[in-house]
């Protein structure tokens, strides 16, 4: 899902999720450190682009419907498509606001047919998907729009996912620390044109991906046309 206004509302769960993603330490040990040397060297070219679907945008009271991960490798300068995780999550509840009746219902209804699957097993389920495209915990690389304060914590919130911290100078959790942000990645290029109108980058980047099947509002087609949007972007900035 494309996720703008919603995320205000979030930031007093994601705190301490954010708090362990953000490498402090790494300031703290200084540049000369072996720890900063390791982590600045690290510039992944394998990342999986997550999206996710809930009944709403508070983890306290609203479920998570469906998860879905793609598989990204840099390869020739852009992200290519690998494979794909697509999970829906049992729900008795039913699409009760405007926006869910009009964009969410097919969701809503595969959720109501599914079986419920322990949050745990799932997180296995995810992470032996990303051990299969050859990626081990915590050096998991995700992307997203803004998955560091929406996706990411609202799937630790409720076990999907162990958020990254460190133990005796060591990085655990699921997934590491460090997130590529879209929207971000949208203000970069507009600030790059002179410009602050994101909207307008965004228009333009959806123009030169190709057309995607599937139905927005849905994970995974989010997941793909991210990733087109991606990679429209880094042909913009690119001299």
């Amino acid at each position: 899902m494309l996720k703008g206004p919603r995320v205000a509302s979030a930031p007093h769960f994601a705190r301490h999720f954010l708090e362990e993603f953000t490498s402090r330490r790494l300031y703290r040990e200084g540049r000369n450190s072996l720890l900063w040397a390791t982590m600045a060297a690290w510039i992944p070219n394998k990342m999986f682009m997550i999206d996710i679907e809930t009944s709403g945008v508070d983890p306290r009271k609203d479920e998570v419907l469906q998860i879905a991960i793609l598989e990204m490798n840099f390869h020739d300068g852009f992200w290519a498509k690998g494979k794909t995780f697509n999970f829906f999550q049992h729900t008795d509840r039913k699409p009760t606001t405007k926006f869910t009746i009009e964009h969410m219902k097919e969701i809503f209804d595969r959720c109501n047919a599914a079986p419920f699957v322990p949050p745990s097993d799932v997180r296995k389920m995810i992470l032996d998907f990303c051990k299969d495209c050859g990626a081990d915990a915590p050096n998991i690389f995700f992307c997203g729009w803004n998955a560091g304060i929406f996706d990411l914590p609202f799937l630790a919130h409720h076990g999907y996912l162990f958020p990254a911290k460190y133990e005796n100078d060591q990085l655990v959790g699921d997934c590491h620390y460090r997130i590529y942000e879209i929207s971000g990645a949208l203000n970069l290029a507009a600030n790059v044109r002179g410009s602050n109108e994101i909207n307008l980058v965004l228009k333009e980047a959806q123009k030169m991906g190709p057309k995607i099947e599937g139905n927005r509002h849905e994970a995974l087609y989010d997941c793909e046309r991210q990733m087109h949007i991606l990679n429209a972007l880094i042909k913009m900035l690119r001299p």
